[in-house]
């Protein structure tokens, strides 16, 4: 049975620009040579068209980059083993299989894609773009010839030959993504098609695939069997030459000079590399050694790479070898912590003197210091143009978006908000509504039947739903705030954002227990008698009786089904007007031996949990709640939208205003789950 691997999810391979590189003419896979025979020129320079062989049944050694061990791979051109859809539908021509870097490296267009005697060819059309004039006419004169194709491996088999000690590999499902002008292929035959009409009648211009047996089939001596059939095209007539000499090539010399180059190639790469591979990443290797990239090449990208992503680390003085960061992100950070400091000194100490050359600079300074370090001083420029080319053309905006950036956080995290104890927090993939699954009624285990069935339950639906909803605000940093070096206006401001969002919060929460929400599973008010969760009258006020009969009620909840649910309450809620009396009662100020029980104190109200709420007091001086742990049984949750826990910050250069803008969003919900672990008490 013949074996077929396939990939999952499909390796990229740039045949033509593969490791190691093939130079020139190598065995194919059944041991055939490649030939050169001659083909009429196909380069039209109305349409800037050509014709090419994209693969030719070359065998292109491989490195298994998992494993290191080097491999040769082979595509089948069996009917349906290639897909050139992608070809045919226009797939790019590309400078060398740079496909990553910008559009600016396609060069044209595949016009068209097939397989024909064994060989896979394409009609390239090349761009008329003026910039590209020299170019086509390297191409017209077969100057520039080699060509390449990008292929993704859907599906391969091992066609070791039996005893080889390397592994061969076919690729029996592939598909063409891109071809490419490239300077060595792998596949020396995977060329264009084109000669210049000054050219020699023995110019090679095109290799395909004649087998050996072939050739010794129809050779008369052991001198002829070197020698390949050849046919020359002139413009407007064609002749047959038979028997034109082939220059005899050391294939193996050049497989082994290629290997040795390419290994070299990409041990180089690896160790230019390996100080910042935890920064740039694996992948963002193997892809400079994918694409075949010199050595030059990918230390330049290794730099670029560094610079837009190096992790914000204080700087390191001393020996040491290799780049660790960016001097402009130092920069950056350094005026950050300048004027975080300058905002709150004790806050925001400075760190091993990070940032205190930055001291002292106002922010039309800082701003100067940024333009000056992209190359565009503007000595003498009036402050208004300083202003507003610091917020348009330089780092500056990033700074200030930093510091607003953090005063918000903080702001945001410094509001008090109570309701975070005794709630759950949850997310939402979506705003679409939530619906919520009533848990609170799970029964108890039940014995199993003799046939040893077990038997089914499923938790009640709470018909309790709500979805989330988005608020926000957006800050603007403009010139303005830079030439009155408006510190202020940078940091409080978006400080107060962020209090404001913590405050939307809590309203929100606090809002569902004073406005007494309905529940979705009766329709009826969250707190009411018909719960047995509202106790009114003389017995509700504040203290030791109405405690116990309120936990009384908590302990006797039953869930929809009619079980038991046995709670107990973990926090007391009340408003200011009632904090005293609260904490009188949870940690008693004089702790005097006594005989009368209505004086003593249980333990079990020492354990509450006190939490005072200022937005209680509006709804109620006297009334008091408590709550389950959110862990036994649901009551309040409060949504964010998921990955975005808390207030979310987005900066974008400014288009209604001169600057830089902030926006501080918030998506957010809360609700009453269940009604079964809170108790309100009047307290009159």
């Amino acid at each position: 049975m013949e074996q077929i691997e396939t990939t999952g999810a499909a390796e990229m391979e740039l045949i033509g620009h593969a490791n190691p590189p093939l130079p020139e003419l190598s065995p194919g896979p059944q041991g055939e040579r490649f030939a050169a025979v001659f083909v009429p020129g196909t380069f039209d320079d109305g349409n800037c068209t050509i014709d090419c062989v994209i693969y030719s049944g070359a065998v292109i050694p491989r490195v298994d980059y998992w494993t290191g061990e080097p491999y040769d791979l082979v595509l089948s051109l069996n009917a349906g083993a290639a897909r050139l859809d992608r070809l045919n539908r226009g797939a790019p021509v590309c400078d060398n299989h740079n496909t990553l870097d910008s559009v600016l490296n396609q060069l044209g267009v595949v016009e068209r894609a097939w397989i024909e005697n064994g060989v896979a060819k394409a009609t390239l059309r090349i761009s008329q773009r003026e910039e590209l004039a020299s170019l086509r006419a390297d191409i017209k004169a077969g100057i520039i010839r080699n060509v390449s194709m990008g292929v993704w491996i859907h599906a391969r088999k091992d066609t070791t030959p039996k005893g080889d000690t390397r592994k061969q590999f076919t690729a029996v499902d592939w598909e063409a993504t891109e071809i490419s002008f490239t300077l060595v292929p792998a596949d020396s035959g995977a060329v264009t098609m084109s000669a210049a009409s000054q050219a020699p009648q023995n110019e090679v211009v095109d290799v395909s695939a004649i087998s050996v047996a072939e050739t010794t089939a129809r050779a008369t001596s052991p001198e002829e069997t070197e020698q390949m059939a050849t046919t020359v095209v002139n413009p407007g007539e064609q002749a047959r030459v038979e028997n034109a000499a082939v220059p005899v090539v050391d294939t193996e010399a050049l497989r082994a000079e290629g290997v040795q180059a390419e290994r070299a190639r990409v041990t180089e790469i690896h160790r230019i590399a390996e100080p910042f591979r935890a920064k740039v990443g694996e992948q963002f290797v193997t892809a400079l050694i994918d694409a075949g990239t010199n050595v030059a090449d990918a230390r330049s990208k290794l730099l670029e790479k560094l610079a837009a992503h190096t992790d914000a680390q204080p700087p390191t003085f001393g020996h040491f070898g290799g780049i660790t960061r960016d001097a402009g992100d130092t920069i950056r950070e350094n005026m950050t912590a300048a004027l975080l400091h300058r905002h709150d000194p004790k806050r925001y100490p400075l760190k091993d003197d990070a940032g205190r050359e930055f001291m002292g600079f106002s922010l039309l300074e800082l701003g100067r210091i940024c333009l000056n370090a992209k190359g565009n001083p503007m000595i003498g420029a009036p402050r208004d143009e300083v202003a507003f080319s610091a917020l348009t053309t330089s780092d500056f905006p990033n700074i200030l978006a930093n510091v607003a950036n953090k005063t918000l956080r903080e702001g945001y995290q410094a509001a008090p908000r109570t309701f975070t104890d005794f709630c759950r927090q949850v997310s939402a993939t979506d705003f679409k509504p939530v619906n919520r699954v009533q848990l609170s009624d799970l029964p108890a285990l039940q014995p199993l039947n003799e046939s040893g069935e077990y038997h089914r339950t499923a938790p009640v639906d709470s018909k309790q739903t709500y979805a989330l909803a988005t608020f926000g605000e957006v800050v603007a940093i403009t010139r303005k705030t830079v030439i009155n070096d408006d510190l202020g206006a940078l940091t409080r401001i978006p400080f107060q954002l962020g209090v404001a969002a913590a405050t939307l919060e809590s309203n929100t929460v606090w809002a569902v227990i004073t406005g007494n929400q309905v529940m979705g599973e009766d329709n009826l008010a969250l707190f009411i008698a018909a719960h047995n969760n509202l106790l009114t009258g003389a017995n509700s006020a504040l203290g030791v009786p109405a405690l116990a009969a309120a936990r009384a009620a908590m302990r006797q909840m039953k869930g929809p089904k009619g079980t038991p649910l046995n709670l107990t309450p973990s926090f007391l809620i009340v408003p200011t007007a009632l904090e005293t009396a609260a904490l009188q009662l949870i940690a008693p100020i004089n702790l005097v031996a006594t005989t009368d029980p209505t004086k003593v104190i249980p333990e079990w109200v020492r354990t509450l949990t006190p939490v005072i709420e200022p937005r209680l007091d509006a709804a109620s001086l006297t009334g008091w709640y408590l709550a389950a742990r959110p862990g036994l049984i649901d009551t309040i949750e409060f949504c964010y939208l998921e990955g975005q826990d808390g207030v979310y910050i987005e900066t974008r250069q400014g288009f209604d205003v001169d600057g830089y803008e902030i926006k501080a969003r918030l998506d957010f919900a809360a609700a009453a789950i269940d009604y079964r672990g809170l108790q309100q008490n009047a307290g009159k």
